[in-house]
Parts: C-alpha cells; sequence; structure tokens
C-alpha cells in the first residue's frame, strides 16, 4: 500500500509540473477555465483516493494491533500546523460569508474558492507523506519546463510554434501579454516563481558535468524570461532568486561562484536577445508589452557589460584563496544588494504616482485597505469568503470609482487584490492572513537549510506583493511545501538523494 500510495504521488506530480503546464485545449480563449477544471478534476480524484486509503490504511493497522510503521518520524511540524490553521480560517470564513456559492466554489474565472483551497492543503499532506524521493517526477517536470521556456522565447521573438496567437492581430493586446502555454504575463511570472526553484537548486549543487549544464542552460532561461516577459514582477523576482543563491554562496564559494555564472549568462543572454529581436522585426518588437517596462529597456545594449563583469568576477572567483573569497564574496554581495535597491528605487519613482501606479494597482490597493476597514468586527476577522473580493468591495465601494473608464480594461470588475495579502485582509480577514503570514514564517525557518525552499518562498512571496492566488501558481506553493516537508521528515535534506537539497542526484 505505501508502494502505491508512492506511485500515485509520483504521477500526481508529473501530472502537475508536466501536464498541467503544457496542456492548453488549442487556445488561449478562457485558457484559465480549461486549466482549472483539468487541476480540480484530476486532484479531487487523486486526493479523494489517497485520502480514503491512507484512513483505511491507518485503521486496518490499528485493528490489527500493529505498531505505527511511521513511528520514527516526526509528528506534526510548524508547517504541518500552520497549513492546518490556514484551512480552518478558510472553512471558517467560507462558513460565515454571506456569498455562500461564491465563497465554497470561487469567483468566476478564478476559483480560488474554499474548495480549491482545501486541495491545496490535501496536495501539501499527499506529498509530505506520501512522495518516495524518486527522481523521476523532477526530472519529467524539468523537461516541460524546457518546453514552456523554449515556447516562451519564441513568442517574445514574434514566433508562434503552436498557433495560439492566430486570432490576434500584432497590436492586440493579447499579442503582447499573452506568453508560451501557460496564458497572461502575470500568470507566467506566478508559475516561475515557484517552478524556476527545481532547475535552479538542482544547479546550485550538481556534481555531474552534464546535468549541471543542462540545468544552468534552463536556469537561465527562466531568469531571462522573467525579464522579458513583461510583468514588472518578474525581474524583482529574477532578482531575489539570484539574491538568495549569493546569500547561501556567503557559507559556500562554490554556490557563489555558481550565483556569479548564472548572473553572467543572464545578461549576455538578455545581449543576444535584444539583438536577434531587433533583427526579426516590429512582430518581434511588438511581442513585448508596451505598457510595461518595455523592450527599449530589455533590449538596452549596456546587458553585454554587466554580463562581460559577472563573467570576469565567476572566473576570478575561483582562482582566490578561501579567506580572500569570503572577503570578495561579502563585498560583492554588499554591492550588487545597493545596486539592485538603487534600481528598484529608481523605477519605483519613474512609475506614475497615485491609484495610476502599478498599472492601476495604487488604487486598488487604496480600495482594498479601505473596504477591509469599512467592515465589521466579523469581516475583519473572518473575512467575506474566500475568494469574494469582488462581490463585497463593489458591494461596499461605489462601483463607478472601481471600475475603468478607458483603455483595453474598460468595464473590468476586479476580483481581487492584485496583492494576495490585502486580498486575505479582506476576504478572509486578520485570523485567514495571519495564517497564510504562518505558512510563510514556519516555512522559511524549518526549510532554511533547503535551498529549494526557501528559493520559491522568497520568489513566491514577492511576486504576491502584486499578484494573486491562482490554478499556475498557487496549488504550485503548496505542491513545493510538501516536497521540503517530505525532505525533512524523511532527512533527505542532510544525504544525498533528495533533489530538494539541491545536489542533483534526484
Amino acid at each position: 500500500m505505501g508502494e502505491f500510495l508512492g506511485l500515485l504521488c509520483s504521477l500526481y506530480l508529473i501530472f502537475m509540473t508536466a501536464v498541467l503546464p503544457l496542456y492548453t485545449g488549442g487556445t488561449y480563449w478562457q485558457l484559465g477555465d480549461t486549466k482549472y477544471i483539468l487541476f480540480r478534476n484530476v486532484s479531487v480524484l487523486v486526493t479523494c483516493v489517497w485520502m480514503v486509503l491512507t484512513l483505511g490504511r491507518g485503521l486496518r493497522s490499528a485493528a490489527a494491533g500493529k505498531k505505527n510503521p511511521q513511528k520514527n518520524l516526526p509528528g506534526l511540524s510548524a508547517v504541518d500546523l500552520s497549513v492546518l490553521a490556514y484551512l480552518a480560517a478558510i472553512l471558517l470564513s467560507a462558513l460565515l460569508s454571506p456569498y455562500r456559492q461564491i465563497a465554497w466554489t470561487g469567483y468566476p474565472e478564478w476559483y480560488m474558492g474554499a474548495l480549491s483551497q482545501c486541495m491545496f492543503v490535501a496536495i501539501y499532506f499527499l506529498v509530505s507523506r506520501s512522495y518516495g524521493g524518486g527522481g523521476y517526477p523532477i526530472y519529467v517536470g524539468e523537461g516541460a519546463l524546457a518546453v514552456v521556456f523554449l515556447i516562451g522565447f519564441a513568442n517574445r521573438l514574434g514566433l508562434d510554434p503552436l498557433r495560439l496567437m492566430m486570432p490576434f492581430g500584432l497590436k492586440d493586446w493579447e499579442y503582447s501579454h499573452m506568453i508560451s502555454t501557460i496564458g497572461n504575463i502575470n500568470w507566467f511570472c506566478g508559475f516561475c516563481c515557484v517552478m524556476l526553484g527545481f532547475p535552479a537548486a538542482g544547479y546550485l549543487k550538481a556534481e555531474r558535468k552534464a546535468q549541471a549544464v543542462l540545468l544552468y542552460i534552463l536556469t537561465v532561461s527562466g531568469l531571462v524570461l522573467l525579464d522579458i516577459q513583461g510583468s514588472d514582477a518578474g525581474p524583482l523576482a529574477a532578482a531575489v532568486c539570484l539574491g538568495v543563491i549569493f546569500l547561501y554562496g556567503l557559507k559556500d564559494r562554490v554556490i557563489f561562484q555558481k550565483g556569479l555564472a548564472l548572473s553572467a549568462g543572464m545578461f549576455l543572454t538578455l545581449t543576444f536577445y535584444g539583438r536577434i529581436a531587433k533583427w526579426l522585426g516590429p512582430e518581434a518588437v511588438l511581442s513585448v508589452p508596451a505598457d510595461g517596462i518595455g523592450f527599449a529597456k530589455m533590449s538596452w545594449g549596456g546587458w553585454w557589460g554587466f554580463g562581460i563583469l559577472f563573467l570576469g568576477l565567476t572566473f576570478l572567483f575561483g582562482r582566490l584563496s578561501a579567506k580572500s573569497a569570503d572577503r570578495a564574496g561579502s563585498i560583492a554581495m554588499a554591492v550588487m544588494a545597493l545596486g539592485a535597491a538603487a534600481t528598484a528605487a529608481l523605477y519605483g519613482f519613474s512609475l506614475p504616482g497615485g491609484d495610476g501606479w502599478g498599472s492601476g494597482r495604487g488604487g486598488l490597493w487604496r480600495f482594498a485597505w479601505q473596504g477591509f476597514w469599512q467592515g465589521g468586527l466579523r469581516q475583519k476577522l473572518t473575512g467575506a469568503g474566500p475568494d469574494c473580493f469582488a462581490p463585497y468591495i463593489y458591494g461596499t465601494l461605489p462601483a463607478d470609482v472601481l471600475t475603468p473608464v478607458e483603455g483595453f480594461w474598460t468595464g473590468t470588475i476586479y476580483a481581487n487584490a492584485h496583492n494576495e495579502w490585502l486580498n486575505a485582509l479582506v476576504t478572509l480577514g486578520v485570523i485567514g492572513t495571519v495564517s497564510l503570514g504562518a505558512v510563510f514564517v514556519t516555512g522559511f525557518r524549518r526549510y532554511r537549510k533547503i535551498p529549494f525552499g526557501i528559493l520559491i518562498l522568497s520568489m513566491y512571496g514577492v511576486n504576491s506583493l502584486v499578484s494573486f492566488q491562482q490554478v499556475l501558481s498557487t496549488p504550485f506553493l503548496f505542491m513545493a511545501l510538501g516536497l521540503c516537508e517530505n525532505a525533512m521528515r524523511s532527512g533527505s535534506y542532510a544525504g544525498s538523494r533528495g533533489r530538494m537539497e539541491g545536489d542533483g542526484e534526484g
């Protein structure tokens, strides 16, 4: 039974990391619905089978008077308790919500209601308790990720290998804001913030040269796509990824050197991308969203200088003594942190102020905060209900000040606050927001020695400040946390057989 549950978990991981990202149904039209329905149907089936078999296994063992076969494993961890607290907050919010149907099934086209949240929690416990540690689900997922990235690069060069852009013209919003098999660029960022952790962590301690090369190429591809996909959160997530790697590198010079190599590859690839895109013509240039960072910044000729600088530092760092390398690493880390902070500040100040900041997020966040404070005590504590942002906000504040009246988004109803934490305050209240925060805090503490865990928590956390829960990011986060917890429970984080700690052996 244990082997069967392990096989079931591995097959489900392959579905999550390979099938779900690649499946499109042949069109971008309502792609989110298409992916969610597939995710829901498979996840309900798998998690129900897992729960029934796990319960039956426990009952048979108890009836036979057998000892717990997992007696040597630890009980509930701090992360387990935080996830369970989050589940309790979700259920409480849904039960008390005045928007009963939406609270359980979710807002149309988003579906992040209580039923989905329960599935996310079930995924965490399924993976953390049943994953057998085999490498093949991870390898299959990384192979699928390479396909997603390859198609993404093609799209940003004005190419359409899957013919998904056929209904749209060069100046249509979809032509520049839909990418690869994932869909909207915001969804792509959320997806990358979790999935990029797999090749990045694998590369950090990969010992076999061929494997290290493949993981290096895949990681650099993801970093570059985060820079050029069009959403402003992408470059920030890429910077956080490299920052986490450099922090680990302060105690391991090999990791620090690999961080320098990744930075060099990212900047040099950006240089080549800009030149190739300009050479290909207007189709490539127009494939980059004009309302984001813009093609001019992405194709800036000065990126090659940063690439050469980091390439030189990579080779120089390998020739330093251990003491000199530690000193040089600390200095380089400080300089890079200051440079990144200055760049972020300059870019932030260049954006329009007030309600227009961040493509209208400034006003949306103000409305979300106002809506939270206008609620009564129950609303503040348990929220309007999971995924009930729109019915509550539009029923509390004047609709005319919330609905765009010009541009592509004219008449749009915002289904969430485009900030996961503000959204949680409105929909789940203080209890739900604190529970969600506890998942991150306990995760950072428990998985601090697992680069994969810290990478996905950091990148997802940063992206959550300007983004939202969706089917290609949030269930992946709980899946990844389940992998980390499994590594902790099995002890593989300290050994040599788990990919989660980045040893590259699967």
